[in-house]
């Protein structure tokens, strides 16, 4: 099999010559878009050896109708995003460039933060990710829903837009990150009037342009993962060592194939092969290979070598072999 096949068969749930492996790491800020966007990524998935290609996309949402957001009520003013912004327009340069070089060998995905995130990193007008916890945009929501829905819709068609050029250009579908479904922030009926509808917004857009591959990342500790069970995604990532369900549990409430089961801040992070190899046994022993792609629950530190990826691929590789698949 080669790596394309791979997914595709780790997605429809079929056999596989052995467990497919897909990491990630954030990237300089000299290399979040353009040609040098590209040369990253490229660089990171021949010494990697990964299975397919998650196009990172650490750029800034345009804030168009308002230069900031103060309050809440500022979110009526927002006007959607110029499709052809110069930012957009270079990521997808970069995006061609990885397309054209690799795109035969492994399925590319591009990065989408959903609307919740989107709208919480770029009040201030530029891209600040110093709000982790999403304080900003979760006070909002409850302090004027209505006024700050309008602004989440807004992004989520922009984003809608974004993808579907990025689908159009080669991409096989997106990576979504999703955040705010942790069980102490919202109850999950408002989750789904505020979140989960935006959020299906961009997804329904995507999965309509006829997209293979789309994989959900559920980012965060607590998570409630039934929000998720109706997404239209093929795949679903998150960490199981944030106080979220287990590798197995998720998989029976989301009844799609999983990617992770490797801690992003443990063996892959240090580099210490005989522990990347252990954890990557382990999570094997526990999980099976059915349905299953080895990943991280997240991005593992840019400070971890891509050459420590490639010893779990090796790992994985040792397992399915003594185990005959």
């Amino acid at each position: 099999m080669d790596r394309i096949e791979r997914i595709r068969a780790a997605i429809r749930g079929e056999k596989v010559d052995r467990v497919p492996t897909g990491f990630w790491s954030h990237f300089p800020a000299h290399a979040v878009t353009g040609m040098a966007m590209a040369e990253a990524h490229l660089d990171f998935y021949r010494r990697s050896e990964v299975d397919f290609i998650k196009v990172m996309n650490d750029n800034p949402y345009r804030l168009d109708g308002v230069s900031r957001i103060d309050r809440p009520r500022d979110w009526r003013k927002l006007r959607p995003e110029p499709p052809d912004s110069p930012v957009r327009n270079d990521y997808l340069d970069g995006l061609k460039r990885i397309l054209d070089a690799a795109g035969h060998e492994a399925l590319i995905i591009v990065t989408i933060f959903n609307p919740f995130s989107t709208a919480n990193d770029n009040r201030s007008g530029t891209l600040d990710f110093s709000d982790a916890d999403f304080r900003a945009i979760t006070a909002d929501l409850r302090e004027d829903p209505v006024s700050t829905f309008a602004g989440l819709k807004i992004i989520a068609e922009s984003l809608a837009v974004f993808a579907e050029r990025c689908v159009e250009t080669g991409a096989a579908g997106v990576f979504f990150s999703a955040n705010g479904g942790d069980t102490d922030r919202f109850n999950a009926e408002a989750f789904d009037q505020w979140i989960g509808t935006t959020d299906r917004m961009v997804l329904d857009a995507v999965r309509a342009t006829g997209a293979e591959f789309n994989l959900l990342h559920v980012c965060g500790y607590n998570q409630r993962l039934a929000s998720y069970a109706d997404y239209p995604v093929d795949v679903v990532n998150w960490a199981p060592q944030m106080r979220n369900p287990s590798l197995k549990e998720g998989a029976k409430i989301l009844g799609r194939t999983v990617l992770g089961g490797m801690s992003q801040v443990g063996p892959l992070a240090s580099g210490l092969r005989e522990s990347i190899e252990q954890e990557v046994h382990r999570v094997l022993d526990e999980f099976g290979a059915d349905r299953f792609i080895l990943g991280a629950g997240c991005a593992v530190s840019d400070e971890a070598r891509p050459e420590n990826f490639a010893v779990a691929r090796e790992a994985a590789l040792t397992w399915c072999q003594r185990s005959v698949m």
